[in-house]
């Protein structure tokens, strides 16, 4: 490798530095010098000049400094498509703190770090706040509850996060990122250009600084980039008054909001579904095509108390048979069972047939003969 390729290496790698960490490529470049232990980069280059040539070593220190927010070197594979073909269940990092477990997963953006009983969420924005969820049965054992706990916790979630956002402002053009003198930035997204841009969920008009520094997430309201307009098109011929949205002072993210969350399953023993319990034991009891009819048409309520009642079609299912596993599940779900026989309106003609046979076909093949036999079989078309 000759000097000049040698130092176009490291040229690259301050433009991947810069794009990544949304910063000027002269910023970028000091900082290479730096972690090669210049004071600047005009002293390295003219160090260069003079025949100094970057080593192995030093070049990997240079390559280094670039992984650190970069996702990767690698500009042929962008971090969208990195990150879509990443197996959804696959870490992108794991470790311990303490004594305790956890994993770190990325998804569109998202970081989602979890261990036992708790999780932390941090959104793709640069300010995003992040969101400690603690499961309702750790709420007095996770060790995220302690604040060393947290903070250690904190330090891993931002790391990555910082990684993500580097990925991102690097497949962006370097325009979305790095306002002009004017402060005019490129959509990410849809192309246009402008000083000013609108937002769609709070009606704020946002410089293109502030777009810049938060990874074109409003930093009003937290829409995300799509709901981002250089023209308030929405807003015509509407009273609503376009409002200018106030930077942040604090050039941080904010402290995290720490929330005691109960994912597990709920089973909710409500009318409905314990109606559809009912009936699908019902279904069960069931063995003629008759009472399967009847267990379909039955009707089943539940009070507010949970206690059911149950009233069949006496055509339908006989007044001797006690519908054992309706009864059953019943008492599994803590219900008074009430049942009943009246006399509704049977969907069919003869209905001693549909005891005459436990096959449903059998059951259609004698109705369908009984039909042609003594009555009318009409088939409707789709003009009936």
């Amino acid at each position: 490798m000759t000097s000049k390729n040698e130092i176009d290496k490291l040229k690259t790698l301050a433009k991947r530095y810069a794009r990544a960490n949304r910063i000027a490529q002269h910023e970028a470049l000091n900082a290479m010098a730096a972690a090669l232990d210049f004071p600047h980069w005009a002293y390295l280059a003219a160090k260069a000049k003079q025949g100094w040539l970057p080593t192995a070593e030093q070049l990997a220190m240079a390559e280094a400094l670039v992984h650190q927010t970069h996702p990767g070197t690698d500009e042929k594979e962008s971090f969208i498509g990195m990150s879509l073909s990443r197996p959804v269940d696959e870490p992108i990092r794991q470790g311990k703190i303490g004594d305790h477990d956890y994993r770190v997963f990325e998804a569109f953006g998202d970081i989602r770090m979890e261990g036992d009983g708790w999780r932390i969420l941090v959104g793709e924005a640069q300010f995003s706040q992040p969101l400690v969820e603690i499961e309702k049965p750790h709420a007095d054992t996770s060790p995220v509850s302690k604040q060393d706990f947290l903070e250690a916790a904190l330090v891993i979630a931002d790391e990555e996060a910082a990684k993500v956002r580097a990925g991102i402002a690097s497949d962006w053009p370097r325009r979305s990122t790095k306002p002009d003198t004017e402060g005019v930035v490129l959509h990410p997204l849809f192309g246009g250009k402008s000083a000013e841009w609108f937002c769609l969920h709070c009606d704020g008009k946002i410089t293109g600084t502030q777009l810049a520094e938060n990874l074109w997430y409003c930093p009003g309201c937290g829409a995300s980039p799509i709901d981002i307009f250089s023209e308030p098109a929405w807003l015509e011929d509407s009273d609503v008054t376009v409002k200018p949205v106030k930077g942040r002072i604090a050039r941080q993210r904010p402290e995290p909001m720490i929330e005691v969350v109960d994912s597990r399953p709920t089973l909710t023993l409500g009318e409905d579904s314990s109606s559809l319990l009912l009936r699908t034991a019902l279904l069960e009891d069931a063995t003629t095509p008759a009472e399967r009819i009847g267990a379909q048409l039955a009707e089943i309520s539940v009070d507010d108390d949970g206690d059911a009642c149950i009233v069949l079609d006496e055509d339908l299912w006989p007044e001797s048979k006690e519908p054992e596993t309706a009864m059953a599940v019943a008492e599994l779900l803590g219900a008074e069972l009430d049942i009943s026989v009246t006399c509704m309106t049977f969907p069919f003609a003869w209905p001693g047939l549909g005891h005459a046979t436990t096959s449903t076909r059998e059951y259609v093949r004698m109705l369908l003969e009984a039909h042609e036999e003594q009555g009318v079989v009409h088939r409707k078309s789709e003009d009936d």
